[in-house]
C-alpha cells in the first residue's frame, strides 16, 4: 500500500482513460510527484505507451539505460548478489531474501573449523576475556544479553535500560575484514569506539557469525558521528583484507568499513528490521515481480536495482535518502 499526496490522486483520477500527464504535473516539476510516478508505473498500476503498445512493470524499463558505474570493493558485490539473486531457481522471495542476506559469507574451512570450533573458542580468538582489549571493554561497556544466540554485544555503562542505546540508534557502521585479520581490526577498533564514546557495538559470537560479512557492528544516533568514527577505523585499517557487506555504503573503496541507516522507530516503537534486512526484502520482492512479467526483455535484476533506487537507495553507493525513507518508504516494508 502506497500513501498518496493529493496531487497523485488528482493525477490517477486523470489517467482511468488513456492520456499524455497532465499539464500540471510537467509544469510542477516535483521530484517527489516524478518518484511515485515511477515506482507506480514499475508496479503496474499505471501503464505506459511504448510502440504502440501500452506495458508497466520491467517491460516500462525497455530501452531505458539504468547502468550506473559501480565503484569500491562493496559496490562490486553489492550488484554481483543482485544478479545472483535474479538466476535463482526459486519462485519464493522469502528464499531470495535468505540468500541475498547472507551473500558474501566466509566458508568455514576445515582450518578455521578446528580453530575456532565453539563460543569460548571465538571468545578467545578475540580477546574478549583476558588481555587488553578485555580489559578496555570492561573499562567502558558491560556485557548485554541481547540476541545472545548470534552476537556479543556491549553497553555503555553510563547507559540505563539494557537494550535502549541499540533501540535508539538510527545508524550502524560496519568493520568487515576476513576471518583471519578480525582480532587485529576487532582490538583496534575497540580502542576507537572507546575514545569516541559509542554507546554499544556487538561482534559475532559463533564461528558461523564470524564468517557473515557483517561481523562487526557498531551503533551510532546520527549520521555525522557514525562517518566520522568509520573514517577514523578505515584510516587505521589501512591494509587489512577486506571481506565487505553488501547492501552498505563503503567507506572508502576498500570496502572494510562501511554503514548503514535503520529504519526510526515507529510510533515509538523500535523498528521491526534493519537496513540490510530491509534491502534484502525489497529487491527479493522486485526480482519476484520482474520474473512474472512475461516478455520484458529487461533483466530481472535491473528492474530490481531501478526500483529500489526509487524507493530511496543510492544504487550505486548504497547511500541511504534520509528524508525519503523515514517520510514514505519504511512503512511499506
Amino acid at each position: 500500500m502506497m500513501a498518496a499526496s493529493r496531487d497523485v490522486a488528482l493525477l490517477l483520477l486523470t489517467l482511468q482513460e488513456p492520456g499524455s500527464l497532465p499539464s500540471y504535473v510537467i509544469a510542477a516539476n516535483d521530484p517527489d510527484i516524478d518518484r511515485t510516478i515511477g515506482q507506480l508505473l514499475l508496479d503496474g498500476v499505471l501503464e505506459m505507451e511504448i510502440a504502440g503498445a501500452f506495458v508497466s512493470g520491467a517491460a516500462a524499463l525497455r530501452g531505458v539505460s539504468t547502468a550506473s558505474e559501480q565503484d569500491g570493493h562493496i559496490a562490486k558485490i553489492s550488484r554481483d548478489a543482485v544478479m545472483y539473486a535474479s538466476m535463482l531457481d526459486t519462485e519464493s522471495a522469502l528464499d531470495i531474501e535468505a540468500r541475498l542476506y547472507m551473500y558474501n559469507q566466509a566458508p568455514l574451512t576445515p582450518a578455521w573449523s578446528s580453530k575456532i570450533p565453539n563460543r569460548r573458542a571465538v571468545r578467545s580468538f578475540l580477546g574478549v576475556d583476558h588481555g587488553p582489549t578485555a580489559t578496555l571493554i570492561n573499562e567502558c561497556w558491560r556485557e548485554s544479553d541481547g540476541d545472545a544466540d548470534a552476537w556479543i554485544q556491549w553497553i555503555s555503562t553510563e547507559t540505563r535500560g539494557t537494550d535502549a542505546p541499540v533501540r535508539s540508534a538510527s545508524y550502524k557502521v560496519y568493520v568487515s575484514p576476513v576471518i583471519s585479520a578480525l582480532p587485529d581490526a576487532f582490538a583496534t577498533t575497540v580502542r576507537i569506539l572507546a575514545d569516541a564514546g559509542v554507546a554499544a557495538f556487538k561482534v559475532g559470537a559463533t564461528p558461523r557469525d564470524l564468517a557473515r560479512p557483517d561481523k562487526l557492528v557498531a551503533y551510532f544516533r546520527t549520521r555525522e558521528r557514525a562517518l566520522e568514527c568509520a573514517r577514523v577505523i578505515a584510516d587505521e585499517l589501512v591494509g587489512l583484507s577486506a571481506q565487505g557487506v553488501p547492501f552498505s555504503a563503503s567507506v572508502g573503496d576498500a570496502g572494510l568499513v562501511s554503514w548503514g541507516m535503520d529504519p526510526a522507530d515507529q510510533l515509538g516503537r523500535p523498528p521491526e528490521t534493519s537496513w540490510r534486512r530491509w534491502i534484502c526484502r525489497r529487491i527479493a520482492h522486485y526480482i519476484a515481480f520482474a520474473a512474472a512479467t512475461p516478455n520484458a526483455d529487461v533483466p530481472a535484476w535491473q528492474f530490481a536495482l531501478e526500483r529500489l533506487r526509487l524507493d530511496g537507495v543510492d544504487t550505486t553507493r548504497w547511500e541511504p535518502d534520509e528524508e525519503q525513507l523515514n517520510r514514505a518508504t519504511w512503512g511499506s516494508s
